[in-house]
């Protein structure tokens, strides 16, 4: 990866943009599930909602993605096919759960939890790889881990299953990055962006066939139907453009030019715009304690981020270990 260090400043705005979007995009998953579930008559906290809502939503995403990129069509294999499939499962599974989550928990606090990718990517390679992790990183676990029971009401009543799902989810996100270092290896960005976007349409559109209201929400007359209605429409348009397309857009064009380890940080302010945005919109906000709370799980990934970077003298940073990912 190179870095061209003579024009900084926007390539760091871009990335701010895209992490704006990012953090923006809780907020309207989240009104987007709760609208499909209640334009189908199940009650908040059923799965069809936010699972209708990631494969549609994906679907148009990964088809968008190959007429406005050409270089996403080009080079195809049955490998290239392979890795994108294998990288894509691992990404549907945390959005999957990252979207139930947030059914049951806040955009703020799912955030958040989401964001602690950054310190179970090391942990699930030493347990892969079989080495001990630097006492740093057991430093940033604590801090985080103190950072969530804050966030969550600083009791044990206030781990709910939102939370739990939250957890969750940054542990798949975690195997999903790992699964784009080991198994998309040298594939071109493009054409692995629009594979991952196409798997998880298609996966999540048969988790659909399997869940209460979903066979039918999947008509093309019923798709139709609860893709224009109000409350819908406006939050799929503005996930598939701003945080999917827009969002991975700016990461795949700016990323580049500045250092990579610049860019893991510019991600870590993802979750204060997911934390921002309902409040400024809704009136929604973190609590005292959460807002402590969340500042701790920030300083937990930074401390991770910088340390554990010098301490390996590494030249190049995975670029999603700092992001929450949603989508």
């Amino acid at each position: 990866m190179t870095t061209d260090s003579a024009k900084p400043k926007p390539a760091t705005l871009a990335l701010l943009l895209a992490t704006l979007f990012w953090g923006c995009g809780f907020t309207w998953a989240k009104a987007g599930g709760e609208n499909v579930n209640r334009l189908v008559g199940l009650a908040q906290g059923a799965p069809l909602g936010p699972v209708w809502l990631l494969s549609v939503r994906f679907l148009i995403a990964g088809v968008l993605w190959l007429l406005i990129f050409p270089a996403s069509r080009r080079g195809w294999t049955w490998k290239s096919i392979g890795r994108a499939a294998a990288a894509g499962a691992f990404l549907s599974a945390g959005l999957v759960t990252q979207h139930l989550g947030l059914d049951r928990g806040s955009e703020a606090v799912i955030a958040f939890l989401t964001s602690l990718t950054i310190l179970f990517v090391p942990l699930l390679m030493t347990i892969v790889l079989r080495r001990p992790p630097p006492a740093i990183l057991w430093i940033g676990v604590a801090l985080a881990m103190l950072g969530v029971w804050m966030m969550t009401g600083a009791s044990p009543s206030g781990f709910g299953i939102g939370e739990l799902l939250g957890v969750i989810c940054a542990v798949l996100f975690s195997m999903h990055l790992i699964s784009v270092n080991t198994i998309l290896g040298n594939d071109s960005p493009a054409r692995m962006a629009a594979g991952q976007f196409l798997t998880v349409g298609f996966i999540t559109m048969l988790i659909c066939l399997f869940v209460e209201r979903g066979p039918e929400s999947l008509a093309p007359s019923r798709t139709w139907e609860l893709m224009s209605a109000p409350g819908v429409s406006l939050n799929l348009a503005l996930m598939i453009v701003f945080v999917t397309i827009g969002a991975f857009g700016l990461q795949t064009h700016f990323q580049p030019r500045i250092d990579p380890t610049r860019a893991a940080l510019l991600y870590l302010v993802e979750p204060i715009f997911a934390a921002l945005y309902p409040w400024i919109t809704q009136g929604r906000g973190l609590t005292m304690i959460a807002t402590a709370g969340a500042a701790l799980i920030l300083v937990a990934n930074v401390l991770v981020e910088v340390l554990q970077s010098r301490r390996n003298g590494r030249k190049t940073v995975d670029p999603g270990q700092g992001a929450a990912i949603v989508d």
